[in-house]
């Protein structure tokens, strides 16, 4: 039976153990929950920058296309063919991102409309039925790339520069493009007017006027303040350069209807049209630098994400491996001392056995001062109390009776 002093010893041994266990459970639990957070979240953001990266492709090869489209409308604006081969192309290009991303932007059908209007323009006509087609089609295409815009989250990116340098990219510059040749198209064609029609475009001229400049001034302001919100520090020398090209070019274009609206002579299409080149050129440069750089800080926050899933898991693989250590060490002691008790005390010797004992001492016994007689066969003749008998008189001195 277990004694009091014996079960205080045994109790404690318990209670740490207990104690331990628990301390064990509830360190497992806190780093697990930890880390399903972490991984949620970590996953959501990956995802939310993945889809903006298809964003950005998509937009990449809608650019091209806008260009093409805006070169084939002054083409036939000016009385010549449109250049056919160079907007085939940036149809086929956009028809291959469609068939990639289609399934995550829901663009499918938005393009089948686009490239179905692109298809039936016409490749030369009046000035006022050309823009009239093409305005058509632009507007559709800045319809799908506002539809890529909201789809990819490119609208609510989290990061200030990111954001900027999105609605800069995918809304503003795109928007100049348009207005930019709407604005040349209407002052080439009204050229060749009378006087009385030109007063009626005139007002279409004053309003893609107007659009281009806030364009202009908007991106300008996109620019400045994702430059401003940004740490990189090659952001600023990369887009400034450009934006400052594209501006220049703009400011040309915009005083080339004075003396249409003073009334002072005509307008000089030929340098209406080399303003537009020149713009035309500084846009496609802007358009690419800028979806370059969104491009890159998304790559950047995705590497910057695998990091901290590979923290994620360190944080919750090392505890795991601490919490192992002392139950592996139990299990190990455990082992130890089972194997110790199928061994001899001494290694080496072996163990006490028969042949091994010492030899037994031998046993003095005393002898008997009283030894017994032997009993004899038959019982002896009673004996008489004769004096004369030594062992009567033995008895005598002692003073036993007769």
């Amino acid at each position: 039976m277990m004694t009091a002093g014996a079960r205080l010893p045994w109790r404690g041994r318990q209670f740490g153990t207990v104690a331990r266990g628990l301390l064990l459970l509830v360190l497992t639990v806190s780093v697990t929950v930890l880390f399903s957070i972490v991984w949620q979240s970590v996953g959501e953001q990956s995802a939310f920058a993945t889809l903006e990266r298809d964003g950005v492709r998509y937009i990449q090869a809608l650019g091209p296309l806008e260009i093409a489209l805006t070169d084939a409308e002054a083409a036939a604006v000016n009385g010549g063919s449109a250049a056919h081969e160079p907007l085939a192309r940036a149809v086929d290009a956009v028809a291959v991102v469609d068939n990639e991303l289609h399934d995550q932007l829901g663009t499918q059908d938005r393009w089948n409309g686009l490239r179905t209007k692109i298809e039936s323009l016409p490749v030369e006509g009046t000035g006022a039925a050309v823009i009239a087609a093409y305005g058509g089609a632009n507007d559709l295409l800045l319809a799908l790339m506002d539809k890529i815009r909201n789809t990819s989250k490119l609208i609510r990116d989290p990061a200030a520069d990111t954001y900027y340098l999105e609605d800069g990219a995918a809304q503003e510059l795109p928007e100049g493009i348009v207005a930019a040749a709407q604005y040349t198209d209407l002052l080439v064609s009204v050229a060749g007017l009378p006087v009385a029609d030109q007063a009626k475009v005139l007002v279409d001229i004053t309003s893609a006027r107007s659009d281009l400049a806030s364009n202009a001034h908007d991106l300008s302001d996109d620019v400045r303040l994702a430059v401003e919100g940004t740490g990189s520090k090659s952001l600023g020398s990369a887009l400034l350069t450009k934006l400052d090209r594209f501006n220049r070019s703009t400011d040309n274009l915009v005083p080339l209807v004075s003396p249409l609206l003073d009334g002072k002579g005509g307008i000089d299409a030929a340098k209406v049209v080399r303003a537009r080149d020149e713009m035309q050129s500084a846009a496609a440069e802007l358009s690419a630098e800028l979806l370059t750089q969104i491009d890159t800080a998304l790559n950047d926050r995705l590497s910057s994400l695998s990091q901290r899933r590979l923290l994620a898991i360190g944080t919750l693989v090392v505890p795991a491996l601490l919490a192992l250590v002392p139950i592996g060490s139990a299990l190990m002691a455990r082992r130890r001392r089972g194997t110790t008790k199928g061994k001899p005390d001494r290694p080496g010797t072996p163990p006490p056995g028969p042949s091994h004992q010492a030899p037994a001492q031998p046993v003095t016994v005393p002898p008997n001062p009283w030894p017994l007689e032997p009993v004899p066969a038959q019982w002896p003749e009673p004996r008489t109390h004769d004096a004369s008998n030594p062992e009567y008189a033995r008895w005598e001195r002692f003073g036993a009776p007769q």
